[in-house]
């Protein structure tokens, strides 16, 4: 089979499945589940997209991450994953090199700061981004040439529109520094919801111009939108996807995977689990 010769570049936000994919399996294969939730996903990635171009990013060191510094208690309620975690990210990259797929971490820096700069330069060069991802941050870097694929759903602009019932794309993000974000424990004003929000970013655009019109807004609602206002922009400075970090990038063209490497791949894995995948690669994968 012919690679497809194309300029759509597939980005997975690792951590989020890395996590997942440990507990859904854990009770079956315990600390195993990582590599093989994880590596599964990926060769579902090849199988079904036949991507050419192709790369996995990981989260730097969290516990120095820049956003705590300005809120301690980010991402703080996420489940723990109680192993050396390390070990397993070191044996994912030496299998995705063997899969020709490239990776990227930087130290300190969180996934969706290295793939919202990404995607500012591939957007550029006039390639169609897909990020892989189950995080709705990722929602503020949609565009004509960046979509995301949540659980095998294509997320587009209309999509978020009109789930959060928003005029602009860009409004997602004032939005959810109102109401917060219990996911990755994002403050926003404390009993404020999705309804209020959008009747306030409906008529003031953003939260610069509800605090510049606040003496229009009702008594009540007033009085939390002054008394929290360093949470809400305290919030949207945590939320924001910073686009400007700088780093040498160059996307490789994702060469050929040989069978016998791939199956030796699964084999050593889990010879049971991957056993009916190990018969579809023969047929789908570039060999």
């Amino acid at each position: 089979m012919k690679l497809i010769t194309d300029k759509r570049l597939f980005i997975i936000d690792s951590f989020i499945y890395i996590y997942k994919y440990y507990y859904y399996y854990y009770k079956y294969y315990k600390k195993n589940s990582i590599l093989i939730g994880f590596i599964n996903f990926i060769i579902n990635i090849l199988i079904k997209q036949q991507p050419t171009y192709i790369i996995v990013i990981f989260d730097g060191k969290i516990k120095k991450n820049y956003k705590k510094k300005y809120y301690i208690n980010y991402k703080l309620n996420r489940k723990k994953i109680n192993i050396d975690l390390d070990n397993y990210i070191y044996i994912i990259k030496k299998i995705l090199k063997k899969l020709n797929i490239q990776y990227l971490m930087i130290k300190y820096i969180e996934a969706d700061d290295i793939i919202g700069s990404i995607i500012k330069k591939t957007e550029k060069k006039g390639y169609i981004n897909y990020i892989y991802t189950e995080d709705q941050d990722y929602y503020q870097l949609i565009s004509e040439n960046t979509l995301l694929i949540k659980k095998n759903k294509l997320i587009d602009k209309l999509y978020v529109k009109n789930k959060f019932n928003i005029k602009n794309i860009k409004q997602y993000i004032d939005l959810i520094s109102l109401i917060g974000d219990k996911s990755d424990n994002i403050p926003g004003i404390p009993l404020i919801g999705i309804k209020t929000a959008n009747v306030l970013l409906i008529k003031y655009k953003n939260i610069e111009n509800i605090y510049k019109n606040i003496e229009t807004i009702n008594n009540i609602i007033k009085k939390k939108i002054i008394y929290y206002k360093y949470l809400v922009f305290l919030s949207k400075k945590i939320i924001k996807i910073n686009k400007k970090i700088n780093f040498n990038f160059v996307i490789k063209y994702r060469n050929k995977i040989f069978y016998k490497t791939i199956n030796n791949i699964l084999l050593k894995l889990n010879n049971y689990f991957f056993k009916k995948k190990r018969k579809l690669i023969k047929n789908y994968l570039y060999l």
